[in-house]
């Protein structure tokens, strides 16, 4: 049975972040929403900024935390760290009276 492309919708971001886990589970991968963040407020990582935030991860993960407050410079990163998922950036300005919940633990990157 053939199906117009018309009539077909993907959400590439969410097929992206599935691609992602599945070729590289030990890397982060980013939900829409911190996507949306990333490019709204201009962030760009560096490899070696991009490391030191999956090294934090990892030390996370190896205490047993399941969803992190990763602080990385001038950035605040919450990670659910069982998905390796990057869920929402925050930039020091942005962080302003800010409240961060449903995390179990912090991390300095």
């Amino acid at each position: 049975v053939s199906h117009p492309a018309s009539n077909r919708t993907v959400d590439s971001t969410s097929f992206r972040h599935e691609l992602d886990a599945r070729v590289q589970p030990d890397r982060l991968t980013f939900s829409a929403h911190a996507t949306k963040r990333l490019n709204m407020r201009g962030i760009q990582f560096t490899p070696d900024g991009l490391k030191r935030i999956e090294d934090a991860v990892d030390r996370a993960e190896a205490k047993g935390s399941r969803d992190a407050l990763v602080l990385a410079g001038g950035l605040a990163l919450v990670v659910s760290v069982e998905n390796r998922t990057v869920v929402t950036v925050m930039s020091r300005d942005s962080m302003q009276e800010a409240i961060v919940t449903n995390i179990d633990s912090a991390v300095f990157a």
